[in-house]
């Protein structure tokens, strides 16, 4: 698609040879400010944070729904993911993702400043 809105401009460049003068840059311009508009909403699409997949995952808080002798399980947009941790962690308290394992995902408790931050980032409906 995006190609097509580079190309588009030099492709509208043929009126000036079909039409009059005044008509041709008319339409050109309307072409220019259409490819105009829509090359910038793509290009403020394409800027836009990584929501899906690990880089998505990476920073955001999970619940802690199980955390027995040798397993913590967390609860994270929906899915219940197995967790490592180096600290000790307790059933319903929050903790961020710091990075993935296999397919484990390697949590810690949030530092204190960021407690309250990013609580909207879970999905506690199960």
């Amino acid at each position: 698609m995006c190609h097509i809105l580079f190309v588009l401009p030099v492709v509208g460049l043929v009126l000036f040879w079909l039409l009059p003068l005044e008509q041709a840059m008319l339409f050109y311009s309307l072409i220019l400010a259409a490819s105009g508009i829509l090359l910038w909403l793509l290009w403020k699409d394409f800027r836009k944070p990584v929501t899906a997949g690990v880089e998505g995952m990476i920073g955001q808080k999970a619940e802690v729904i199980q955390n027995s002798n040798a397993t913590v399980k967390v609860f994270f947009k929906g899915e219940i993911w197995d967790a490592v941790s180096q600290e000790d962690l307790s059933v319903g308290q929050r903790v961020e993702i710091t990075r993935m394992e296999g397919m484990r995902l390697v949590v810690r408790l949030p530092n204190r400043s960021s407690v309250g931050a990013g609580s909207e980032n879970v999905n506690t409906q199960r």
